[in-house]
């Protein structure tokens, strides 16, 4: 198993074992200095008392008649009961004996009279004294008595101990203190280590559970039940995990839906970093500049997308943190019209980005434009024949009403007018209702070639007045579901632009082809056929090709655009393949 010396549950083990050893270590200090000065004390008292006893033996006149041999023979008879070396010693600090030395080698010592110990005696005082003996390489402790003969001071008694003794017995004392301090601190240490484990255990538990918490996984729980501060930690802790599970969740479905709405927007999204710098876009900018994502996230904006006008822009939005709108042309690859609005993102009141939104109005354009030109081609249409309609009535109310050979011929031309005047206007009012959805289809099962046989009769005349071969190829049997009166404007319409638009001895075929579930009706004709720039627009409202020619063939201009709708309505859809000069 590896220890980890800086996890919580040591330090704290190492933290108990520090204040056990600090504790322990003034113990053992004031204590190790309270032992020897106390056995100081004693050993000091001891000899003061062993002293006085010796004293009061020695004869005072030995000592005033330098009696060496009489004190010799006391102090070597007394000092192995004291187990201390005994000197007598008198008042001009001459050594007259001394337990350890014979008496000539007591005469020989030198004068004792500058001893610390010896002087204070001398001065009737008990001479205490611990000093290094050089003789024997050791630590000493003197006392000495001062000897009175009456009052008078004659000399002194030191006795003298040596400390080996009491430093031995310190030496074994701290030995056992040590042992002691050093046995406590491993018991410390373990039993420390037990106890901070059972702390450090909970907290370890809220540890794995918090990474999991931070990696998003709110599955588990810190199980701890104790009342006490970890335990209301861990009850906090899962109250919060808890909360935060519910805000992601919320967080998550609101981006669920951003992204949803992002998605299904329209417009296209660029989002940009103050670098320049792409960071997102939607799937309508991959579409609008036909790349992925991939190539667009991460990039350099100008680098992506190598357009200028749009570049300075954002560099525009970045630098003055306002908003920026325009209409710009953009060749992708196939010139369109977009809105562009750049709005300033801001984080600490400071710009960090920038948000683009493209939107392409080219529809919008053209629909304006089909919508202008909607307006001018209907006020032309109503003003041309209402011109004549008014030129003619002023003609009659001149005098011309009574010109019997004239005035049948105006009203006739009048009429004419108002008729194609009444065909506008309820063309109008058809396409108008097939836009708004407003017409509802009456859908019957019924026989298209026999439909078809009709219409070619009914237009008999045209076809003879231009001598035009006409084939009717549908199947015989031919049933469709449509609605009848509807299908039946739609074949008129497109009949009778063959007709009209085909060549003197020209030709008209119509037959069917099968499409799945469906069946493709077709209308081929020889006559003048359309260019190719037309053939886009042919189905617009008001448009022709050649509007002179269309003009004086009595066509109003929306026909073949109330066929589209028609045929759209049934949900089919209707197209045209044409070259010029060889038919339609």
């Amino acid at each position: 198993m590896k220890i980890k010396i800086h996890s919580f549950k040591y330090r704290l083990a190492f933290s108990y074992v520090f204040i056990i050893l600090i504790s322990f270590g003034f113990i053992a200090f004031f204590l190790d200095r309270s032992l020897e000065e106390n056995s100081l004390q004693d050993i000091k008292a001891s000899l003061i008392n062993q002293a006085y006893l010796i004293e009061v033996q020695i004869p005072k006149e030995a000592i005033l008649q330098e009696n060496t041999p009489l004190l010799d023979s006391l102090v070597k008879s007394l000092s192995p009961k004291i187990k201390c070396r005994s000197t007598v010693i008198n008042k001009s600090g001459m050594v007259l004996a001394d337990s350890e030395k014979t008496i000539d080698e007591a005469l020989k010592m030198e004068n004792h009279a500058d001893r610390p110990e010896i002087k204070k005696a001398l001065s009737d005082s008990i001479g205490e004294e611990i000093r290094y003996s050089r003789t024997l390489g050791i630590d000493m402790l003197y006392i000495a008595l001062p000897i009175k003969d009456g009052r008078e001071i004659i000399g002194t008694l030191r006795l003298a101990l040596p400390l080996s003794d009491l430093r031995e017995m310190l030496f074994v004392i701290r030995k056992a203190i040590l042992f002691s301090l050093f046995f406590a601190l491993v018991l410390a240490f373990v039993l420390g280590a037990i106890l901070t484990g059972e702390i450090v255990k909970p907290v370890n538990k809220m540890i794995y559970v918090s990474n999991k918490f931070s990696l998003g996984d709110f599955s588990h729980k810190i199980h701890i039940t104790s009342k006490d501060e970890l335990g209301e930690l861990a009850s906090v802790l899962n109250k919060m995990a808890g909360n935060l599970e519910d805000k992601i969740g919320e967080i998550e479905v609101k981006n669920q839906h951003l992204v949803a709405i992002l998605e299904s927007m329209v417009e296209g999204i660029i989002v940009i970093d103050k670098t320049s710098r792409i960071i997102s876009v939607n799937p309508t900018v991959e579409k609008i500049f036909n790349t992925s994502k991939n190539n667009l996230e991460g990039r350099i904006f100008l680098e992506a997308i190598r357009n200028n006008d749009l570049s300075d822009i954002i560099s525009k939005v970045l630098k003055t943190g306002k908003l920026t709108s325009c209409e710009l042309n953009l060749v992708l690859p196939v010139q369109k019209i977009f809105q562009i609005n750049a709005s300033p993102v801001f984080e600490k009141n400071m710009v960090s980005g920038c948000l683009l939104v493209i939107h392409d109005i080219t529809g919008i354009r053209r629909l304006e434009t089909m919508r202008r030109d909607f307006v001018a081609n209907v006020s032309h249409e109503l003003k041309t024949p209402l011109t004549s309609i008014k030129g003619f009535i002023e003609t009659l109310i001149e005098g011309a009403i009574d010109d019997k050979e004239n005035n049948r011929h105006f009203l006739i031309i009048m009429q004419n007018h108002a008729e194609r005047l009444n065909k506008l206007v309820d063309d109008l009012l058809s396409l108008s209702r097939l836009e708004s959805k407003e017409i509802s289809l009456k859908k019957d099962f019924f026989n298209l070639y026999q439909q078809v046989a009709k219409i070619i009769t009914n237009c008999g005349a045209q076809l003879k007045k231009k001598n035009i071969e006409i084939k009717n190829e549908l199947p015989v049997n031919l049933s469709v579901n449509a609605d009848k009166d509807k299908i039946e404007g739609v074949v008129t319409n497109l009949i009778d632009n063959a007709i009209k638009f085909n060549k003197e001895k020209g030709a008209i075929r119509i037959y069917s082809r099968d499409q799945n579930d469906a069946i493709k009706i077709i209308i081929e004709d020889s006559g003048i056929g359309i260019p190719a720039k037309a053939i886009s627009r042919i189905f617009e409202r008001f448009y022709r090709v050649d509007k002179a020619r269309s003009t004086e063939l009595g066509g109003t201009g929306l026909g073949l655009s109330i066929v589209k709708h028609i045929v759209e309505l049934h949900g089919g859809n209707v197209g045209v393949e044409s070259v010029e000069d060889l038919g339609s």
